[in-house]
C-alpha cells in the first residue's frame, strides 16, 4: 500500500466516530491479514470491538507479567509487556494503525520528512497540551526525551533508536514552541515508524531532573489519560481517569479505572475473562483459538517476527554457517506447531509474516530435510567422531523449555551432536543473550508489525539490538534501500532481496509466526489496537 498520510502530511484528525474507525478497520482485515472473530453467548449481544461507549466505569485486563518500570528507557513496549501501561500514562506521540500500515498522529500533529533526502524531519505538537505536573508538552520536552534515551550510560531500552538522530544537530524552532527540527545521522524515508515504536512515550522534563528521575520507575509523569495510582508488586496496578486530560472537551476518556492484573498463568487468563477481568492480551494462539471457541471476542493481529532458534553468528560453533544449516533442516515447523501448539499456530517461513504485503509468499526459508540434515552433521562431526556440543539458552516459561527439550531430542538422532539446555530468568536472558555475554543459541521472540525499524534492528550488522551479530553488506544495502521507501511495492522488492539472503545465511530459524490478540467479554466496545497490539485507552470503554 501507498503511504497515503505521508502525502498528507499527516494532517491533524480530530479523532474519528469509533463505528467509523472499525467500519474502515473491518474493510482492511482481509488485505492485511488483520482478524477479527466473535460470536456470542446465548444471554448477550455478540462481543464487538464497534461502538461509542457509555462514559464511566472500570475496566480489567489481564497481562502476563508485571510492570519492570515506567520509566520509557528502562522497560520494554511490546504487547504483553510494558507497552500498554505506558500507553495509558504517557499517551503516544504517533502510532501504527494495523488496519492500514500507516503511521497516525495523536499528541503529534504532524511528523514529516523535509526535502527528498529525508535526513531531515519536522515534528509539529498539538498546542495546549500538558504534563500531569502542569509542565508544557513542547518540542523541548520531546527534545531532551530523545536525547536521554541517546545516552549510553543509561543503556535505556530505546538507545538503538535515538542513536539514529544527531542530536547536536536537532533544534526547537526559535519562533515556535512547538516545532521540532530534527536532523537524522542517514536518510531514512520512515523515521516516524521507528518514532511510533520506540520513541513515543514522552515523560514530562520536571520529571526527568536529578532529584526527580529516580521516582519515575513507580510515579509515572506524562500526559496520558490515565494516572497509576496503586500498584500491588506482582499482583494489580489501578489507574484513574486523567481530569486533564487533553481530550477531555472530547469526553474522553470514557473510563473512570482501569484495572491491569498480573497472571503468569496464561492459559487461566483466558478462563478468567468475564469473571476476574473484562480484557486480555495474549500473543499464544492457543489462547486465541480458546478464546474463539468460548465465544469471546478476539482481535488478532498477525505480525513479523515470530518464535525462533537464534545463532550466535560471530563466535563459537555457529558462527559456521554449515552448522547452522544443518540444525535448521533437522527441524520441522509444522511438527513443533502440532505438537506444542495443538495445530492453533503458523508455521514460519521466515521472519516475515505469510500475511505481510511485504513479503515474498513464493520464498520460504529451508527445513525439515533430515536426510541432508544427516550429511552435513556427518561432515561436522567426522561420522560422530568429533562431538559437536552446544548450550541452547532458553527462559523458564513451559512452552520455550518444551520447544527446546524437543529439539534436544531431534538432534540426539544425530550422532555427535549435543545440545545442552540452560533455563535461566529473563534478566540473565537479557544479560546474556542481548548483551553479549558467551552463548551458542537461544530461543527468541519477536513481534514486528513492520520491517521498520522490527527487521532492520535484528539483522543489521550496524544494528546495536542485532543479538546474533549477523552481518551481510547484500542484507545491509538491501535494508537502506528499503529504508528509502514508502511505496509497498518498492519497499517489497528490497525486502525480498533480504528474505533470499537471510535463507541462505540463517542467522536465526523462525518456526512459528507471530501473533497479538485481545480477548474480550461483550461488556467492552471501542477497542482499538495499534503498533503491534497495544490498546488505545482513550477510546476503549463499556456498552451503553
Amino acid at each position: 500500500m501507498t503511504r497515503t498520510s505521508r502525502d498528507t502530511r499527516i494532517p491533524l484528525f480530530p479523532r474519528r466516530n469509533t463505528s467509523f474507525r472499525r467500519g474502515r478497520l473491518l474493510a482492511a482485515t482481509a488485505a492485511l491479514g488483520i482478524l477479527l472473530a466473535g460470536c456470542g453467548t446465548s444471554d448477550e449481544s455478540p462481543p464487538s470491538p464497534a461502538g461509542t461507549p457509555r462514559k464511566g466505569g472500570s475496566l480489567t485486563i489481564t497481562l502476563p507479567g508485571d510492570a519492570a518500570s515506567f520509566d520509557p528507557a528502562q522497560t520494554s513496549f511490546v504487547n504483553v509487556a510494558d507497552g500498554s501501561r505506558m500507553s495509558a500514562v504517557y499517551d503516544s506521540l504517533v502510532w501504527t494503525d494495523p488496519a492500514t500500515g500507516t503511521v497516525q498522529p495523536k499528541i503529534a500533529e504532524s511528523l514529516v520528512p523535509v526535502g527528498a533526502l529525508a535526513d531531515k524531519w519536522e515534528l509539529r505538537i498539538r498546542p495546549g497540551i500538558k504534563f500531569t505536573d502542569g509542565t508544557p508538552y513542547d518540542a523541548a520536552a520531546v527534545k531532551a526525551n530523545w536525547a536521554r534515551h541517546a545516552d549510553f550510560t543509561l543503556k535505556s531500552f530505546q538507545f538503538p533508536a535515538a542513536f539514529t538522530i544527531d542530536h547536536g544537530q536537532t533544534t526547537v524552532d526559535p519562533a515556535d514552541p512547538l516545532r521540532l527540527l530534527i536532523t537524522l545521522k542517514g536518510r531514512n524515508a520512515n523515521f516516524d515508524r521507528l518514532v511510533a515504536r520506540n520513541l513515543s512515550f514522552i515523560v514530562s522534563p520536571e520529571a526527568l531532573k536529578p532529584e526527580n528521575v529516580q521516582k519515575l520507575r513507580t510515579t509515572p509523569v506524562g500526559a496520558g489519560p490515565f494516572l497509576l495510582t496503586e500498584w500491588k508488586q506482582g499482583e494489580s496496578q489501578r489507574y484513574v481517569r486523567n481530569q486533564n486530560y487533553w481530550q477531555k472537551d472530547k469526553g474522553l476518556p470514557y473510563l473512570d479505572e482501569v484495572v491491569i492484573r498480573v497472571d503468569i498463568d496464561v492459559k487461566r487468563s483466558v478462563d478468567g475473562i468475564g469473571k476476574s477481568s473484562d480484557l486480555m492480551l495474549t500473543v499464544d494462539p492457543e489462547n486465541i483459538k480458546a478464546g474463539k471457541d468460548r465465544g469471546l471476542g478476539v482481535e488478532a493481529l498477525q505480525l513479523n517476527g515470530g518464535a525462533m532458534v537464534l545463532f550466535n553468528t560471530k563466535v563459537g560453533p555457529f558462527s559456521d554457517v554449515k552448522a547452522r544449516r544443518a540444525m535448521v533442516l533437522s527441524l520441522s515447523s509444522a511438527e513443533i506447531n502440532e505438537r506444542f501448539y495443538n495445530s492453533t499456530g503458523t508455521p514460519a517461513k521466515g521472519i516475515f509474516s505469510s500475511s505481510s504485503p511485504l513479503a515474498s509468499v513464493q520464498l520460504s526459508a529451508p527445513e525439515n530435510d533430515p536426510e541432508t540434515a544427516r550429511k552435513l552433521w556427518n561432515e561436522i562431526t567426522a561420522n560422530g567422531t568429533k562431538p559437536f556440543e552446544f548450550r541452547y539458552i532458553s527462559p523458564s516459561a513451559p512452552t520455550t523449555v518444551d520447544v527446546a527439550r524437543f529439539i534436544q531430542q531431534k538432534l540426539s538422532a544425530y550422532p555427535g551432536v549435543k545440545m545442552t539446555i540452560e533455563q535461566v530468568d529473563i534478566p540473565t536472558y537479557i544479560k546474556t543473550v542481548r548483551k553479549g555475554l558467551p552463548w551458542d543459541a537461544a530461543v527468541g521472540q519477536q513481534w514486528i508489525d513492520d520491517p521498520e525499524p522490527g527487521i532492520w534492528d535484528t539483522i543489521h550488522s550496524q544494528s546495536l539490538a542485532n543479538s546474533s551479530g549477523y552481518e551481510s553488506p547484500e542484507v545491509d544495502k538491501s535494508l537502506a534501500a528499503a529504508r528509502l521507501q514508502t511505496d509497498t511495492d518498492a519497499r517489497r522488492d528490497y525486502y525480498t532481496q533480504v528474505q533470499m539472503r537471510l535463507n541462505q545465511d540463517l542467522p536465526f530459524w523462525v518456526y512459528q509466526e507471530a501473533a497479538a490478540a485481545a480477548l474480550y467479554t461483550s461488556k467492552v466496545t471501542g477497542l482499538e489496537l495499534f503498533n503491534d497490539g497495544l490498546i488505545h485507552w482513550d477510546v476503549i470503554g463499556l456498552r451503553r
